[in-house]
């Protein structure tokens, strides 16, 4: 396998530099142990090894999102299983050099929200540095205390054609990565524990825990609790799995922009208890994006007024407001002079060379050389991609230039680096493909200096020779090992003062997804059960009778039509006499609200939501659902391929409902889950006993329906233990309405549901009753009034259980009514709750 890798390296003539061994096929020092260990298990072993650390990040649910691509959605994480290597020696030199990097922007940054020195002594451009969107005249003046207003830093290396260590970019405004970082080392430790274990892989969790103890040293506020939220743009966000993780994994609380608010010029955040006061918030969102009232007006992603929260100190965002500007590629172009200017030193680390348009003789420069540069923006956007010079034609390379001469300020052309390769593993064989790593550097306050993590996230490219390496562009993520001894980073000595909270704060936006996660997971449960019945009752049913002359078929065929909600499906007589293609889109069509697919879809979408809240077994249970739901909405599905689906995916929701049992605490988080789930399966069993029993047939017909009606409870073989006896109208009611010990039972669910309300946070303690347990005692008391004997009555005329159907349809409106109340006063923030909510607002 290696003895390969270099026979390609040395007779095919790679132009490239490799990361394992050089031009004549000798294998650098630091890759020796490794290479001889891939050579020892051999191509079968490593296979096995590959599918295993896709399997282990799979399970653990370590996703990455594709913007503009429709099964882009929670795309599984990729990881190859040969890492980037580093050499202790080299990393010292790459390490020093981010390090002074990093302070040099720092020191940048500092200038450009005060002094501005270096743009009144010419080392920067003006027009650089304000035709820049990243650059926020707002956080002019603003700034943490101390010295170090980066507290976050990541880089994109890659070794160039000189062996060396080159910055491709910059990136300071919402670093991204590390977390998926963490998951590839943990996947890695699991695969190949004695790989790492003996070649002495530095570990990576100081960085982590240097950047907690820089936030409680900046933090001003409330230090000896603060509540600390990491603000994401939401689960469509490409790297929402890892905003997920950092949160769960830091003890912080992740939040999107609608369940933050500005009020009396401090920071709240929305629970279902009331606002919470913020001191800290660590965003994933872009700078400009946070707050439309001083910057872009049509973001939804921050919140209105941070700005002036953060102008006033009542808040502390990391990183800064504004510090995108260092991200700006054309002060590539003055950073070497800058560092001998403010630091008296020369760049460790060169940038990738880098000509700035706004002055002429550098445009002239980048004219005359077009076809060979890389063309980007100064601002790195959706809207701005970088153009490859080589691959225009004449018409577009005069288009190109036309657009530079009408703004040249905003351009820059940068030389397209050749950097190395690296071992990858693709298609069962190490090949060569070029690679980039990302590092991670963080302000350690206590020693005023910065950390880098000893590794990172690194990219090989999945074709031969292509420079242009990200995940969205299909970019292989490779963990980076840095070997041998390293300088230990130091852990902070002192105590860190960020506790876990002693209380639970769980925002309105979270347990709204949790309550309709719960309501999500009954529906397609019962939808699923319903369905199966129906599809072998369709299966077994004579030939040569219509459907519209059996009353069983025909009555779960409609009853399947109410309770999912798409009518008028089979209320119409043309769908009874051919159900199959209504009942395969009831499987299939995600796009149908109310299908099964759309169902469960929505029960996945609400899950990632809160993916933070659930453990990871709820997430390899979460991911075999999914799976299923892949081969369900296949649109040439058979009836019997759909059976199997169904008879796969209720074991799999089950398995979900039994984990939420057992491993969730009991907090408002379970609380909120179950009353989504038992308000839903109230008013399905309701729903399932109003279509099929509020008819007299015939004596067969009920007694078929009545069966059918307890096994879609999963109350048949209860049934048969309690009573002994034929199926009766009176006992099979009684066991679904009345019976508290029957976990099936209407009064046993609406229990369940007041129990769970119990818990939760009342806005005031005046009130004995809440105004959703009010309504929902009236369904009690409903039930525990009725008398069963009359609810097996039919009318003779008529020949409908009318008592029946008016209980029901009685209990659904009261169960309708509660879930709207619930809604309004934990969820909303608009209605009588919240102004409830306002009022205990602590005084400042």
């Amino acid at each position: 396998m290696i003895e390969s890798y270099l026979i390609e390296k040395m007779f095919n003539n790679a132009p490239f530099l490799d990361e394992m061994a050089t031009d004549q096929g000798k294998i650098h020092p630091h890759w020796e142990r490794i290479a001889k260990y891939y050579e020892q298990i051999g191509s079968e072993r490593m296979a096995q090894f590959h599918d295993e650390v896709g399997r282990q990040l799979r399970e653990n649910g370590v996703t990455y999102n594709v913007y503009g691509d429709p099964n882009g959605m929670n795309r599984p994480w990729i990881l190859d299983p040969v890492p980037m290597v580093f050499s202790a020696e080299e990393w010292e030199g790459i390490e020093r050099g981010l390090v002074q990097r990093t302070e040099l922007l720092n020191l940048i940054m500092s200038d450009l929200y005060g002094e501005q020195s270096l743009i009144k002594e010419g080392h920067i451009p003006f027009e650089l540095v304000y035709n820049h969107k990243g650059f926020l005249r707002q956080a002019h003046h603003i700034k943490l205390d101390g010295d170090q207003q980066l507290v976050q830093y990541s880089s994109d290396l890659a070794r160039g054609p000189n062996g060396k260590m080159w910055v491709l970019h910059d990136r300071t405004d919402a670093p991204s990565g590390a977390g998926y970082t963490f998951e590839n080392r943990a996947a890695m430790t699991r695969v190949f524990p004695e790989l790492i274990r003996e070649n002495h892989v530095s570990k990576i969790t100081s960085y982590y825990q240097t950047f907690k103890s820089t936030l409680s040293n900046l933090i001003t506020n409330n230090k000896e609790n603060p509540r600390v939220v990491l603000l994401s743009p939401g689960p469509t966000n490409e790297t929402f799995f890892e905003h997920a993780y950092i949160s769960s994994f830091m003890g912080f609380t992740l939040a999107f922009g609608e369940d933050l608010t500005v009020s009396d010029g401090y920071v709240w955040l929305k629970t279902i208890k009331g606002l919470e006061k913020v001191d800290v918030i660590i965003r994933r969102v872009d700078d400009v994006f946070c707050d439309p009232l001083e910057f872009r007006s049509d973001s939804h992603l921050g919140v209105v007024g941070l700005m002036e929260a953060v102008r006033q100190r009542k808040v502390l965002v990391i990183n800064p407001l504004g510090c995108r500007v260092l991200e700006n590629p054309g002060l590539m172009a003055f950073l070497p002079k800058i560092s001998k200017h403010l630091l008296g030193q020369d760049l460790d680390l060169s940038s990738v060379a880098t000509w700035w348009c706004g002055q002429p003789k550098e445009m002239s420069y980048v004219f005359e050389h077009l076809d060979s540069l890389v063309i980007r923006n100064i601002y790195r956007g959706t809207s701005h991609k970088s153009v490859f010079g080589g691959t225009l034609s004449k018409a577009e390379l005069d288009r190109l230039k036309q657009e530079i001469l009408s703004s040249p300020y905003m351009y820059v052309g940068q030389e397209m680096v050749e950097f190395s390769t690296t071992p990858s593993w693709i298609n069962n064989k190490l090949e060569a493909r070029n690679a980039v790593f990302r590092s991670y550097v963080v302000a350690d306050t206590e020693n005023n200096s910065y950390k880098v993590m000893p590794g990172g996230l690194s990219r090989s490219s999945p074709e031969k020779g292509a420079f242009l390496v990200s995940n969205q562009t299909g970019g292989i993520s490779k963990d980076t090992w840095v070997l041998g001894k390293v300088k230990e980073t130091s852990v902070p000595t002192k105590p860190v003062k960020i506790q876990p909270l002693v209380r639970s704060v769980l925002p309105s936006r979270t347990g709204e997804r949790l309550f309709w996660l719960g309501r999500y997971l009954e529906r397609s449960a019962y939808t699923v059960r319903l369905m199966r019945m129906t599809l072998l009752s369709y299966n077994e049913a004579d030939e040569d009778i219509h459907l519209h002359e059996n009353p069983v078929l025909s009555t779960l065929l409609k009853t399947l039509t109410v309770m999912t909600g798409t009518l008028p499906g089979f209320t119409e007589p043309v769908k009874l006499k051919s159900p199959e293609s209504e009942l395969l889109s009831l499987v299939y069509d995600s796009e149908k609200s109310g299908s099964l697919a759309y169902s469960i879809q929505a029960f996945l979408s609400n899950a990632y939501a809160v993916r933070d809240r659930l453990s990871l077994d709820t997430w390899r249970i979460l991911d075999s659902i999914s799976e299923e739901l892949g081969h369900m909405k296949k649109s040439n599905i058979s009836l019997m391929q759909a059976y199997q689906c169904l008879d796969n995916m209720v074991v799999k929701l089950m398995a979900f409902y039994g984990l939420n049992i057992d491993n969730m605490t009991r907090e408002p988080t379970w609380h909120l889950l179950n009353i989504g789930r038992f308000i839903e399966s109230a008013v399905n069993n309701c729903t399932i006993l109003r279509e099929m029993l509020s008819k007299f047939y015939d004596a067969e017909s009920n007694k078929e329906l009545m069966e059918d009606t307890l096994r879609c409870n999963e109350s048949l073989v209860t049934y048969r233990y309690r009573y002994r006896s034929n199926l009766e109208m009176s006992g099979v009611l009684s066991l679904l309405i009345l019976h508290e010990d029957n976990p099936r039972s209407l009064i046993y669910q609406l229990l369940e549901i007041d129990h769970h309300l119990k818990t939760l946070p009342s806005q005031s303690e005046l009130e004995l009753f809440s105004i959703e347990r009010k309504s929902l005692l009236e369904a009690i008391t409903k039930i525990r009034l009725c008398d069963v004997n009359k609810l097996s009555v039919s009318n003779p005329v008529t020949n409908e259980f009318e008592a029946l159907t008016t209980l029901l349809d009685d209990v659904i409106a009261l169960l309708h009514s509660t879930s709207d109340f619930i809604y309004e006063k934990y969820f909303s923030h608009t209605g009588s709750g919240y102004r409830m909510m306002q009022s205990t607002i602590p005084e400042i």
